[in-house]
């Protein structure tokens, strides 16, 4: 059976707002937002987890098909960020009447920025030859950045419950969540980074609590699954959990 600390270090994964609720609360909407950027959040951590433990343990053979793999985080967390800026951030805004209330978070984005980008640099350097795959000087780069963007992840979620106190003027938040999500999602490679985030989700995590998560349509899940899980199966086995969303026993590399 696998162990739940198989990829919730060295970057903590987050505990859901909705998880913390009494038995007889019912979630409002935006624990059910924050929890749903919760989830999202806890595949790039778990991604990045992944990598950063598997790594050191790269055999020459399989340099390629990890460093693909793990060019998928980048490229999830590129349309991910994006999209806040561009249009649910603006959003917030909007309705919460407050100009600027974003602006933290934002600047977050910028602290770690340089690291993401050398850290996508240098997985491009390997993948064309430029430069030579080294487990140690991936993690160094990952070490410039890893904390600082797991702390904005973990932040960010107490940013949408605190939207609560804006009261009727965000009634409508949801709504506007999930157009920003949906748009988001059709942003993603099916391939490469959409099938990456699912196999970054535990359907297990929190007791069970997100095993219908992500919301996908089934035609989504079946491609997932079925398609685009064997076109680049080598990438996936560097993933904690299979393609039904269950934790693996053990990473690949570490095996």
């Amino acid at each position: 059976m696998a162990t739940k600390s198989l990829v919730d270090h060295p970057f903590p994964l987050i505990t859901t707002p909705t998880s913390q609720l009494r038995n007889e609360e019912e979630p409002n909407q935006f624990h059910r937002c924050a929890s749903e950027m919760a989830c999202v959040h806890n595949m790039v951590l778990r991604g990045l987890n992944s990598i950063y433990l598997q790594a050191p343990y790269i055999k020459p053979e399989d340099e390629k098909s990890f460093l693909q793999y793990s060019a998928c985080l980048y490229d999830l967390l590129h349309v991910h960020h994006k999209g806040e800026e561009d249009i649910l951030f603006p959003v917030i805004e909007q309705m919460s009447g407050k100009k600027g209330i974003m602006d933290q978070n934002i600047q977050q984005h910028g602290i770690f920025h340089e690291g993401l980008e050398s850290y996508n640099r240098y997985i491009h350097a390997c993948l064309s030859g430029k430069d030579k795959y080294s487990g140690s000087k991936l993690n160094t780069i990952i070490d410039t950045f890893g904390h600082e963007l797991a702390n904005h992840l973990t932040q960010e979620i107490a940013t949408i419950l605190d939207l609560a106190e804006f009261g009727d003027k965000m009634d409508k938040f949801e709504e506007k969540f999930e157009e920003w999500s949906n748009k988001d999602t059709a942003n993603l490679s099916v391939p490469g980074a959409l099938t990456w985030g699912f196999f970054n989700h535990d359907k297990q995590y929190e007791e069970g609590l997100w095993q219908s998560w992500p919301p996908a349509p089934a035609p989504v899940v079946f491609i997932v699954r079925w398609i685009t899980y064997w076109i680049h199966s080598d990438w996936w086995r560097f993933a904690p959990c299979d393609r039904y969303g269950r934790l693996k026993e053990r990473l690949y590399a570490t095996a």
